[in-house]
């Protein structure tokens, strides 16, 4: 589940090979750590197979949410390999020793070790939900209110549930997710929907469009479009014959919950988990400037980078869209096309951002203040100090300007999973045990039972 709020900075092109090759000593799924500088590692994973008397080789970047990525490969023995991606200038050379694959990985004039070792894929997930569940379970589908979609979800009610137990409806942040929003073995909606079931308090949760039993052709479906299968399920739960019903979104589920919330008042509260309050340009501007600076960029190629990012972006606005002229920015001239540090990110900025998919326009385009300040329910903001991704000192001095009246709460040490947190950086998510702070359940509980 790689969120599309954090845009790679290396657009990875792979692809793929196959032939008589030897790898029998090689098979496998191999991991490592690449370590940028003393504080920061990327964690790169290679998949040996055979099949028959072919091999393929994959390449994963947990950390960047990518798995199973074809990639070219110009030699492989029973105990070498020799991959390369000449479009990034990217090459790993290992030798298998003793349990481990030894090598050197090269990007332009950057050159780091890189030692492989069998992939231990098991994560410890305590706060996951086990069985028997003192509550009832019940799979459900409903319609979008968008095309008719069937979407499939799970609706948990407390044993004693009448018309009078409060449901929320639990919307995913961004990227197509299924309804637990599973990321690297966490499942943060499966345990928010747990404890509150455990407490008196129905919950709704679904599969994402297209993902998994869900339908919908949307490939890359728009905030507009996530709400509008958000409303169906909202009228879903009416005909159910709740009398309360909430909604608590997480990232871009915050956006969801804003639009909806505006939409024939059907909804009687909010909780927003790491929301948006700005414009999406400037939540894509912030992440890729961070990731940019946290992976010891020089802040001149940095400066170039997000100079040519924001004019793109702002080509592309609605309501005066121009065509984007590389010639004003720094990066596109013909020194720094041939500098093989800044070039890949030139590269990375022509294949990601000059044709933008329908979400990043609908996402760089909407203010979700205009839809918060119009908002008369009750609206419970919480967020993470240590969050890199929806920061609260970018969203918070928006929010206390245009809407002061809403309940906010930034907790010391969590991330944007809400996990107790050493950095908050994405690449700490899969190795916290943690899936959510207990004081958020608490909270949100609390909050809840506190509405009239």
């Amino acid at each position: 589940m790689q969120k599309r709020f954090s845009f790679l900075i290396f657009s990875f092109i792979f692809f793929c090979i196959s032939g008589h090759l030897n790898a029998s000593n090689l098979e496998g799924n191999w991991e490592g750590k690449l370590m940028i500088n003393p504080e920061m590692g990327l964690r790169l994973g290679i998949n040996i197979s055979n099949s028959g008397e072919s091999t393929v080789v994959t390449m994963d970047s947990p950390d960047q949410g990518a798995y199973g990525i074809p990639v070219e490969v110009d030699y492989i023995s029973s105990d070498s390999i020799n991959l390369a991606v000449p479009q990034l200038m990217l090459r790993y050379k290992g030798k298998r020793e003793g349990d481990s694959i030894k090598g050197d990985f090269t990007q332009g004039p950057l050159s780091l070790p890189l030692i492989l070792k069998p992939k231990v894929t098991s994560w410890n997930r305590p706060q996951t939900p086990q069985p028997p569940f003192p509550y009832l379970n019940e799979e459900v589908i409903f319609q979008s209110s968008l095309d008719n979609a069937n979407l499939y979800g799970t609706l948990l009610k407390p044993d004693f549930a009448d018309s009078r137990v409060p449901v929320v409806l639990l919307i995913n942040g961004s990227g197509t997710q299924n309804r637990d929003e599973e990321i690297f073995g966490h499942k943060p909606f499966a345990v928010i929907a747990d404890y509150l079931a455990r407490n008196g308090i129905a919950s709704l949760r679904y599969d994402d469009r297209g993902f998994d039993a869900s339908t919908g052709q949307s490939p890359n479906p728009t905030t507009y479009e996530n709400a509008m299968d958000a409303l169906g399920a909202i009228k879903f739960l009416k005909n159910k014959g709740f009398s309360k019903i909430g909604v608590i979104g997480h990232s871009e589920g915050g956006l969801i919950a804003d639009k909806v919330a505006n939409e024939g008042n059907l909804i009687d509260f909010i909780i927003e988990i790491g929301g948006p309050t700005v414009p999406g340009d400037s939540i894509l501007i912030f992440q890729n400037e961070f990731l940019l600076k946290d992976g010891g960029l020089p802040e001149e190629y940095v400066s170039m980078y997000i100079d040519a990012m924001q004019g793109l972006f702002d080509s592309q606005k609605e309501k005066n869209p121009v065509t984007f002229d590389e010639s004003r920015y720094a990066i596109f001239s013909e020194e720094n096309l041939s500098n093989p540090v800044i070039a890949p990110l030139a590269k990375n900025l022509r294949d990601n951002f000059s044709d933008l998919s329908p979400w990043v326009k609908y996402f760089i385009n909407y203010d979700p203040m205009e839809d918060i300040k119009n908002i008369s329910v009750p609206v419970f903001m919480l967020y993470g100090q240590n969050d890199t991704q929806v920061p609260p000192s970018l969203n918070l001095p928006v929010l206390e300007k245009n809407k002061p009246d809403i309940k906010v709460k930034v907790y010391p040490e969590l991330n944007h999973l809400m996990q107790h947190s050493k950095t908050g950086k994405f690449t700490e998510y899969a190795e916290i045990e943690e899936t959510i702070s207990p004081e958020v359940l608490e909270d949100i509980k609390l909050f809840i039972q506190s509405l009239p």
